[in-house]
């Protein structure tokens, strides 16, 4: 790709009074704009802070007494001459330091564009690119721990070693094609024992992306049972506030309440929803329609029951909207009220089973402690430099897809020819993953993501 070779400014900081808001300018023009502007006693040094006033080119009347920073090409954010002027964060002085620049000649940069350029430039590679924007919009340790990750470069290190076993096969086969007398043929068996190792090792990266999923848009943990067991109560106890109405008469919530807390580093999204019952009340039956959709994207059902109340017909008919997921667990609340005899729970194998109180902090405590263990514990350890994006997903699905589909002719006997196809495929779609080879619409599509001072 050709790079740009306009200059291009924008704000680096967001709109709003603070103490210090950042404009950031890059392109072949950078310095000599900022000349027409700063005023300094000395030249003005690479990688080196300078203090002085800031003036308005077109009048010379200062605007504000700033900090400025060059970089000089290519050791810089983009790889071009590139500046960035620490003022006041005032609306008046950060607009008017924009349009000094925008009089002089520089343009409004782009969504991402300065991200684009340091791609573009051999600064970042795509993968390290797309994790930047996940790095600025990450909100737990997690969620920055796999970014930041992700920026260093691992995921696609690891595919250019995969890529590089590819390209050394390819050249074996068709220097053997072309050259039959100075070069052995593919050594199929030890070809296949190659390609099964690439084939289990993408197959784990792919297996991790439900981690991935659920550390970008937290732990969905729906609520539900029957009217009146306490899912009201229950959902503000493990929120901490009273965000559900809670009262005696059944069927008070109508439609699904949801609220996010954080616990141990993760997001919990926490769905109270209506009471499952037959009724002809059409505004709770179409409260109930809402539980399916979010039985089917629950990370974790808890199937809230009243332990201080016998089994009912009310409480099969929740069981048996919930019986065929593997994800329900049963919270039985109201442990500060003697157990019924008469209560007695329906053949199930639920991940636990836990017996609370709103009244009691520790047993919502351990509750949560629960959710935790059974949602997240158990990829604690896994490798969160592989998770990724939904692009990269892609890539990753169709790179197994042709793994496997060359294994398969290496073990029916394909001419060789069609092998070359084969490796050809997977060598391209490493490319498109690392960016290598991707067009510049998707390029375009990944980048209009990013804020505009990135």
């Amino acid at each position: 790709m050709i790079p740009n070779d306009d200059t291009i400014v924008a704000r680096a900081t967001p709109a709003g009074i603070a103490a210090i808001g950042i404009i950031r300018l890059s392109g072949s023009n950078s310095l000599s704009y900022l000349k027409s502007c700063f005023i300094f006693s000395k030249s003005i040094t690479p990688n080196t802070i300078c203090v002085g006033y800031f003036n308005d080119p077109a009048t010379q009347e200062p605007i504000d007494h700033v900090c400025i920073a060059y970089f000089k090409a290519p050791k810089s954010y983009t790889g071009e001459d590139s500046v960035e002027i620490y003022c006041h964060s005032s609306t008046y002085v950060m607009t008017s330091i924009l349009n000094a620049f925008l009089f002089l000649g520089a343009r409004l940069a782009n969504s991402g564009e300065f991200s684009k350029r340091a791609y573009i430039n051999g600064k970042l590679s795509l993968t390290q690119s797309e994790s930047v924007i996940d790095l600025i919009h990450s909100e737990t340790k997690l969620q920055h721990q796999a970014s930041l990750n992700r920026v260093k470069g691992k995921l696609f290190h690891h595919i250019q070693s995969i890529r590089q076993r590819f390209m050394s096969l390819l050249e074996q086969l068709e220097g053997s094609i072309d050259f039959p007398d100075e070069v052995p043929p593919l050594p199929r068996s030890n070809t296949a024992d190659a390609l099964s190792s690439i084939a289990k090792d993408l197959n784990h990266i792919l297996s991790l992306q439900d981690l991935g999923k659920s550390i970008t848009e937290g732990i969905h943990c729906v609520l539900i049972g029957k009217p009146n067991v306490g899912k009201s109560s229950l959902f503000n106890a493990l929120l901490g506030e009273d965000r559900s109405i809670v009262t005696d008469t059944p069927g008070t919530t109508r439609d699904y309440i949801n609220e996010r807390i954080h616990y141990n580093n993760m997001h919990f999204h926490l769905y109270d929803t209506a009471g499952l019952r037959n009724s002809d009340d059409v505004i709770e039956f179409l409260g109930m329609e809402k539980i399916q959709t979010l039985l089917k994207t629950a990370s974790i059902i808890l199937w809230v029951a009243d332990q201080s109340q016998p089994f009912t017909p009310e409480d099969q008919v929740v069981f048996n909207h919930i019986k065929h997921y593997q994800n329900y667990a049963i919270i039985q609340t109201k442990s500060d009220l003697p157990a019924d005899s008469a209560f007695l729970m329906p053949h199930a194998s639920p991940l636990f089973q836990h017996t609370c109180s709103i009244s009691n902090i520790d047993s919502i405590n351990h509750l949560k402690q629960l959710i935790y263990d059974y949602t997240v514990s158990s990829f604690q350890d896994q490798d969160l430099e592989f998770l990724c994006n939904i692009r990269q997903q892609a890539c990753l699905k169709t790179l197994s897809f042709h793994v496997s589909t060359l294994l398969q002719h290496l073990d029916t006997q394909h001419h060789d020819d069609m092998l070359a196809i084969d490796l050809r495929d997977c060598i391209n779609t490493c490319s498109e993953l690392t960016g290598d080879a991707i067009t510049e619409e998707v390029l375009d599509g990944i980048f209009s993501r990013f804020c505009v001072g990135k």
